[in-house]
């Protein structure tokens, strides 16, 4: 949704504005808080059928899933990595600019698996994979031994599954400010 749709939808569904107050608030016509207001809603229709809520079912198949990728990435299985992936899976990396990490959304099962196993041999040093609960589900947190400079010194990877219990986003987040919920389990040098 663009900020003008979040606003409208907020003001309208949340705090109850009517057309004309939401008009005043955001300095807009009526009209187009009426057409706007539509647009958030379809927006977020089809978030909703879209989403897939956390439930036990899907914390299992998630866990599973995630750790059969990181036995399949640590032997650079490329069949293996393939068979979980989604068609048109997408990589999204957000480093907020802290870490090298990849500026652009990858998509697509062959571009995935490349980014992944060239990640794989860059981070040559020692990592240390757990499994921790993100926001419902299972996250592998990784901690890399010996990082510096541009590489993150740890990170957590999330998946998004399809129903057919594929792949269909992998969630690199390397952000030191967006993991500080996360102890680390490495004791420090």
């Amino acid at each position: 949704m663009t900020p003008l749709q979040r606003a409208v939808l907020l003001l309208r569904d949340v705090f109850d504005y009517d057309v004309r107050e939401t008009a005043q608030a955001l300095d807009v016509t009526e009209a187009n808080v009426k057409t706007t207001h539509h647009s958030a809603r379809r927006a977020m229709d089809a978030y909703e059928s879209r989403r897939v809520r956390p439930r036990a079912e899907l914390a299992e198949r998630t866990q599973r899933t995630l750790e059969r990728f990181l036995v399949s990435l640590a032997a650079q299985d490329v069949s293996a990595i393939e068979s979980l992936l989604a068609d048109g899976v997408r990589s999204i990396s957000d480093a907020g600019g802290e870490f090298a990490a990849a500026h652009n959304v990858v998509v697509g099962r062959d571009r995935v698996t490349r980014l992944l196993l060239g990640l794989a041999t860059k981070y040559d040093r020692a990592i240390a994979p757990t499994l921790r609960m993100v926001n419902g589900l299972p996250a592998a947190l990784i901690e890399v031994a010996g990082a510096s400079g541009r590489i993150a010194p740890r990170f957590v990877l999330r998946f998004d599954l399809d129903r057919d219990g594929r792949i269909t986003e992998i969630h690199s987040i390397l952000a030191t400010r967006k993991l500080t919920a996360l102890a680390s389990t490495v004791p420090p040098s």
